[in-house]
């Protein structure tokens, strides 16, 4: 018999926390001092909704390809916990329940950019990229990026270039990223027949492609210090980072070793919650 944990896990929670982070940071950058407690919350709680039900959609339709990989056998799915058919309506329902509450409690906009955000994850990229193409995970970052213009809609109409420039980095961000940790499981992916870079190209290129993705990264951290309005902090405190994240894909090339490979998809991970950070405190000092 399922149990509750079991149904949050479905709901890949250990991810949502960067993707609301995200959104958050855009609504700061939109109102500055003047954001109140309120939308917060409520995006905090919606957005968690609306993801964990798109998550849970992912998992329903992955799990096949799930249950033939070391890394995602023990998902609630495939390790027989959770019914196909329940993660299905479960996974509806909370996208439903997210899109009609954000309409009311916030607006329509940002309701409409949850529902894209949930189409684009699990329409876009898990039935129609991931199975069939490497640069699934380029456009699927599609998804991952737009919480960036769903915290800007729930709180502003105006100044849609700073916003559009957070989802850019994002956007630019996610390949390498993702190719950081597909290089150390590129066997499973192999195994379940799905064909991400790592699978069908030597390393080399593989790093090649994620070193270009940082380089597409750059510009946009820094035109946000130009249309934001932000401290000389954020200027700052993105040039280390830019530097580090250089370095590390700089050393990976060079280095073609897992703990490289660890270390630089740590790091990824690290600079994203940095950089997002960077742009809160930018805007509040």
């Amino acid at each position: 018999m399922s149990k509750i944990p079991d149904y949050i896990e479905l709901m890949k929670p250990r991810l949502i926390p960067l993707l609301l982070l995200v959104a958050i940071a855009s609504m700061v950058v939109a109102k500055g001092e003047a954001l109140g407690i309120r939308p917060l919350v409520e995006m905090g709680v919606l957005g968690f909704i609306g993801l964990g039900g798109s998550a849970a959609l992912n998992n329903y339709f992955d799990r096949d390809i799930d249950s033939k990989m070391d890394r995602t056998a023990c998902r609630p799915i495939p390790s027989g916990r959770v019914p196909p058919k329940n993660a299905l309506l479960f996974g509806l329902v909370l996208i439903g329940v997210s899109i009609i509450l954000t309409a009311s409690l916030l607006n329509p906009l940002t309701a409409f950019i949850i529902g894209l955000g949930a189409f684009l994850y699990v329409w876009f990229y898990t039935l129609k990229l991931k199975r069939n193409t490497p640069s699934a995970v380029v456009w699927g970052g599609l998804a991952g990026s737009i919480p960036a213009l769903g915290g800007w809609a729930a709180v502003s109409r105006t100044g849609w270039l700073t916003p559009l420039f957070i989802f850019l980095v994002v956007f630019f961000w996610q390949p390498s990223h993702f190719w950081s940790l597909a290089l150390l499981v590129k066997q499973d992916y192999g195994r379940a027949g799905v064909p991400v870079l790592p699978v069908l190209e030597e390393e080399s290129k593989v790093v090649s492609n994620a070193i270009l993705y940082n380089v597409l990264v750059l510009p946009f951290t820094y035109l946000l210090f130009i249309t934001g309005g932000l401290h000389p902090f954020y200027l700052y405190s993105i040039t280390v980072l830019n530097l580090f994240l250089m370095v590390f894909s700089v050393v990976a090339y060079f280095v073609k070793k897992r703990n490289v490979y660890r270390s630089n998809y740590r790091f990824s991970l690290a600079y994203m919650f940095m950089f997002l950070l960077a742009l809160i405190v930018g805007k509040l000092v």
